[in-house]
């Protein structure tokens, strides 16, 4: 098993902050870097990354940023800087697909989503929209409409890129952009983060306005960042909230305290998934990290809460897409997610309220149970699966889409903000993930901690 290595099939891109110092210095135009970009895009092996590529917008705002540049009136420090959006976000003049065939030729946004436009302003330069599983309804990342990119440190097989956020995690992990954001309701920002190897952070639900979003829980849904390291992450976390982000001061080990629960997250570990976690551990407790392992009966709760009411997307999703479920034009949604979502027909007003008592409570004991401790486990028990194989067996894709989903959707569910971090590697080279989470609303001290812990492992 390898270890704390950079396994790319790809050239990957340098940072966003590196990129912003090519164009400040004088290094690139952000015409011959877009430029460039869209080149790649368009000759890339694998036309399943992007749903759209807006080419000439970006090539206008382009010269724009050009302009602004050699007049001295940088609409931000990043003005210039490439990125990519999950199509769930509405971009003004594009369509907005949510990754299905029933939107394809909707009519487009008016308007740009509320983090879009605080992008814009800021100068950030987007290259079009990104793939995901239909209406963001899959932690794997299939698309039978669009076709399934292809997780960038497959082996000899293509490997699933995780879900719902496929594209935006494979355009960061190929090198397409620095930078991409996605949604994540049960696990749609790390899974992906972790199946291919890179830095991934789903926001507590109030950080980001929500508005020109497409949703598919609205209880559940949260925003969520793609970069190849923290520094990134922090720095667009800024920019989307229209902030000026702060220079974050790196944490010592000996500041920050883990809780790694022994129920439920380790259950059907993979081999390498579990000596990779432990070896994490070890450095971080020989960089000076407080670390306890004891129970967190809250997972289990969550747990039997789900089996025994269902779940507040089943009941959410259906009841968005009551209308499409009931017409003819059902029959061109995946069958995957059309079936799934028709599940919700067994699903009480009880079950929903029960749901929604439970998880304020539970919410306010999970802050109270954590204070300042931050919870450490693998991202996912496993590492990236076979799309072929998921696609040619329904029984095997359901099977692997809960156990991939399992331990990261608690945390939509306890509203916890969390980073999967890159950990290493198992033995055919796919990507293991760490996931580091907080209380709800703690998004400030989760990303200062998790800076700290991506500089501990280098």
């Amino acid at each position: 098993m390898k270890q704390y290595t950079s396994k790319m099939k790809m050239n990957s891109m340098t940072t966003a902050s590196d990129i912003a110092r090519l164009l400040h210095d004088g290094e690139k135009t952000a015409v011959d870097l877009i430029t460039d970009l869209l080149s790649t895009i368009r000759n890339h092996a694998d036309q399943s990354i992007f749903i759209s590529v807006t080419e000439e917008q970006a090539l206008r705002d382009a010269r724009a940023s050009d302009e602004r540049r050699a007049l001295g009136r940088l609409l931000g420090p990043w003005d210039g800087v490439p990125m990519a959006w999950k199509d769930l976000f509405d971009t003004r003049g594009d369509t907005t697909t949510a990754g299905s065939r029933v939107y394809a030729h909707a009519d487009a946004a008016q308007y740009d989503a509320a983090v879009v436009a605080a992008c814009r302003q800021q100068g950030l330069i987007s290259l079009g929209k990104t793939n995901l599983s239909e209406f963001a309804y899959s932690g794997l990342g299939l698309n039978p409409h669009y076709g399934t990119p292809v997780n960038p440190s497959s082996d000899d097989e293509a490997r699933a890129p995780g879900g719902s956020s496929s594209g935006s995690a494979v355009a960061v992990a190929a090198g397409l952009v620095p930078i991409a954001v996605g949604t994540d309701t049960a696990g749609s920002v790390r899974v992906p983060a972790s199946f291919c190897g890179i830095t991934g952070y789903k926001a507590s639900q109030s950080r980001y306005a929500s508005e020109g979003i497409y949703p598919l829980s609205r209880s559940l849904d949260s925003v969520g960042l793609f970069a190849q390291d923290m520094n990134d992450i922090i720095m667009l976390d800024g920019f989307m909230r229209g902030c000026a982000p702060e220079q974050q001061r790196v944490q010592d080990m000996s500041e920050l305290s883990f809780l790694i629960p022994d129920n439920v997250v380790f259950d059907q570990v993979e081999d390498d998934v579990l000596a990779c976690f432990e070896e994490t551990v070890r450095v971080l407790q020989n960089a000076g990290a407080r670390i306890r392992r004891e129970p967190f009966p809250i997972l289990d709760e969550v747990g039997q809460l789900f089996r025994q009411h269902g779940t507040l997307t089943v009941a959410e999703a259906a009841t968005l897409h009551q209308a499409l479920l009931a017409s003819p034009a059902a029959e061109q949604m995946d069958q995957r997610v059309r079936e799934r979502m028709g599940t919700a027909s067994d699903f009480t007003a009880q079950d929903y309220i029960h749901l929604q008592w439970a998880r304020e409570r539970l919410q306010k004991q999970t802050a109270d149970t954590l204070g300042d401790t931050l919870l450490l486990f693998p991202t996912t028990v496993i590492t990236a699966p076979s799309i072929a194989a998921l696609e040619a067996d329904d029984e095997l894709f359901k099977q692997v889409n809960l156990l991939t989903l399992r331990n990261t959707m608690p945390g939509n569910y306890l509203g916890t903000p969390g980073v999967s971090l890159k950990i290493g590697e198992d033995g055919k080279g796919l990507p293991i993930g760490a996931l580091v989470s907080a209380a709800v609303d703690q998004d400030d001290r989760l990303l200062t901690a998790a800076l700290a812990v991506q500089k501990v492992l280098g």
